[in-house]
């Protein structure tokens, strides 16, 4: 119904516009007139009614008076619609939140502290859960889609910086962020901010993929969480969500 709204409302300055300039044209052509039998001289000259131009000048000014009005109107909702943009998701994310919603209802909970940074794959999987939970859930505000935080990533071993890196987190809604990234066995410092959280890997395993999830509303502390991406695919069961990025490429292992 507002588009309809919208719609309608551009038409009508169309056609207002239109009728500015008609009358603007007509203003003109009559001072024309008039100069050209002023010009004529008296002997010339027709008795009669001269043109009254108070009414014109008078509809011109409030129709351009309403013209702006509606301009404002207009502007006014097109920046809704840009905020919007930056905050609401789209059809295929809210759909892709329903279903996820749905596999999360049948799967039992793994209960952990939201202090806990490393997760093993079922308290992974439980921390999906929850996400999905907050995206699903309409008394949570969205948020802004066009900021990504930055993850700065330090890796140490045996005392020696092996690795640095920066990445930036995938906005999926409602204040959650994800990357996918990989990192060294080692101590590991993750900063977001002024934040930063501490992980030791263990130093006699291979470099691994593993997901980083941060939940970050405004006047509370974030909370982040890491894991393994094998170690969530070894569960019998896991939660992989269906609004998860396309760039996270993660799918169950066959069987």
């Amino acid at each position: 119904l507002r588009e309809r709204l919208v719609a309608v409302t551009e038409r009508e300055v169309t056609l207002l516009q239109e009728q500015i300039i008609a009358a603007r044209q007509l203003a003109a052509a009559v001072e024309a007139g008039e100069a050209a039998r002023s010009a004529q001289g008296p002997e010339t000259a027709r008795e009669g009614k001269p043109l009254r131009m108070a009414t014109p000048a008078y509809s011109m000014a409030r129709e351009e008076e309403h013209v702006r009005r509606l301009h404002a109107l207009l502007t006014n909702y097109y920046a809704e619609l840009q905020e919007a943009a930056r905050t609401l998701p789209s059809e295929e994310e809210l759909a892709a939140r329903a279903a996820a919603q749905l596999d999360a209802e049948r799967l039992s909970r793994i209960p952990f502290s939201i202090d806990k940074v490393r997760l093993n794959g079922a308290e992974a999987s439980t921390a999906l859960s929850q996400i999905t939970q907050r995206l699903s859930d309409p008394n949570i505000p969205e948020s802004r889609r066009d900021i990504a935080p930055i993850c700065g990533i330090r890796t140490q071993l045996f005392g020696t910086l092996i690795a640095s890196e920066r990445r930036s987190l995938k906005p999926v809604g409602k204040n959650h962020y994800i990357a996918r990234v990989r990192l060294q066995p080692g101590d590991t410092t993750l900063r977001i901010r002024e934040n930063t959280w501490e992980v030791q890997l263990p130093k006699d395993v291979n470099a691994g993929d593993y997901l980083i999830t941060l939940y970050a509303p405004p006047g509370t502390p974030p909370e982040l969480h890491l894991f393994a991406v094998d170690d969530l695919l070894a569960e019998q069961d896991p939660h992989i969500p269906a609004w998860l990025p396309d760039e996270i490429n993660l799918s169950p292992r066959a069987g």
